[in-house]
């Protein structure tokens, strides 16, 4: 009876390990083909069964990237007519240094409520950000990991207001495809590291308690963030 829970457990757990890298995958292939223009703005996209048989992936994958596409602004579904394609681009986003001014008005502030609000889930969804941040295997995961570690940040304050703003910051970045593509070799050794351990002083200083640690090293992190932003 175990050895049958087992290989039930093990076909479950491998059913979602492919519906997360088949979603992945049409992520990164639908969202590329919008930005580069493939598919236009105003055009349609295919069908939700022609894209699970294209990429031979479960219409719950599709349903669940589309899902994502409309939350970034990207496509717009209308029943009974199809998925188009709202924008070929992000021209009017928010530039990266725009929105990095804007996060040090307040993000450096965010420990003083985390310090009291943080719970060990939250420092847990730190911690493995961390390791995304870390072991990312292209930019986009790269910039997605180092979001969440932040995102984790904002969501230990409680405050619904803060954690809202910090979703449309994320969002903005998406639309305007993180600056690099996501087909480009993974980031270099050198930056992955530096980011870990910028955060990772960040993470240690609020686990302990340490608000002022912590507000300092979110300060240090986003100016040496900015000014690599504005010397590029």
């Amino acid at each position: 009876m175990n050895i049958e829970t087992n290989s039930i457990a093990g076909v479950a757990q491998s059913a979602r390990a492919k519906s997360e890298l088949d979603s992945q995958s049409i992520y990164r292939d639908l969202k590329s083909g919008i930005m580069q223009g493939v598919y236009p703005a105003g055009s349609r996209l295919p069908t939700e069964r022609a894209l699970a048989e294209h990429f031979d992936a479960a219409r719950n994958s599709v349903r669940k990237t589309l899902n994502l596409l409309e939350d970034e602004g990207l496509i717009i579904r209308h029943v009974g007519r199809g998925t188009f394609v709202r924008s070929a681009a992000a021209k009017d986003e928010f530039t990266l240094a725009e929105l990095l001014e804007a996060r040090l008005l307040f993000e450096p502030n965010l420990p003083d409520l985390v310090v009291e609000r943080i719970t060990p889930e939250l420092i847990e969804e730190m911690e493995v950000a961390l390791e995304q941040v870390r072991n990312a295997e292209d930019w986009d995961q790269f910039k997605e990991a180092k979001y969440a570690v932040h995102m984790a940040i904002a969501r230990a304050s409680r405050n619904r207001f803060i954690i809202s703003i910090f979703e449309q910051i994320i969002a903005s970045r998406r639309r305007a495809g993180w600056g690099r593509s996501g087909r480009q070799l993974s980031p270099v050794l050198v930056v992955r590291e530096a980011a870990y351990r910028d955060n990772l002083v960040i993470v240690e200083a609020l686990r302990s308690g340490e608000a002022d640690k912590a507000r300092q090293a979110i300060r240090d992190y986003l100016l040496r963030t900015l000014s690599n932003v504005s010397s590029n």
